[in-house]
């Protein structure tokens, strides 16, 4: 009895032929399915995680320039150029006793048109990126009054001395050059101190 048990076992053994050419394809297919899925979901991840860091930097630099922005207007003596994508003006922005000139404007993004780069300048020194994917060369406005309009920009040079506010609002969006879900928007109204 060991034996016939034994024996059909052998027979069973031998009578198998192997993978066939079917099986060895699905499994090759299967294996590429689940390495193309991991491959997929890793790069997604990785996209992921970049937006994050990009929208977090642009949100953090936004808020500084707006901050720094706010500063050195308050301070202004004299205002060169108004206009709705630059101001040059001077500005007492070290508290010392002399007054700086500082020019803030958009410029194209070469890297990535059509977003726009905000900049900053103070005197000679090296022009500096305040913030990046600025989607609106809409920034300063100016106002000469409580309840009064904007005043037409640029702004006419006999005009410049009556500015008693100017607004500065800074459009910012990483994925595209139009509003849009992801758009972040940073708004603020600055009163001149040395002209109320």
């Amino acid at each position: 009895m060991k034996e016939n048990i034994k024996s059909k076992l052998i027979n069973k053994l031998s009578d198998e032929k192997g993978i066939t050419i079917i099986e060895i394809f699905l499994s090759t297919l299967l294996i590429l399915v689940i390495v193309t899925l991991a491959t997929m979901s890793f790069f997604n991840a990785t996209n992921a995680t970049d937006i994050t860091i990009n929208t977090a930097t642009s949100v953090r630099d936004a808020r500084t320039a707006v901050y720094r922005i706010n500063k050195d207007i308050r301070e202004i003596s004299t205002i060169e150029e108004a206009d709705k994508d630059e101001i040059i003006f001077y500005s007492n922005i070290d508290s010392d006793d002399s007054f700086e000139r500082v020019h803030y404007y958009l410029l194209e993004d070469p890297e990535e048109p059509p977003f726009l780069d905000f900049w900053r300048v103070v005197e000679d020194s090296e022009d500096k990126i305040l913030v990046k994917h600025v989607i609106s060369d809409e920034v300063f406005s100016y106002i000469t009054g409580y309840g009064e309009a904007s005043l037409d920009v640029p702004v006419d040079s006999l005009e410049l001395e009556n500015i008693r506010n100017i607004s500065i609002n800074l459009i910012i969006d990483q994925e595209s050059e139009t509003e849009g879900v992801r758009t972040m928007n940073y708004e603020t109204s600055v009163t001149l101190r040395n002209r109320i």
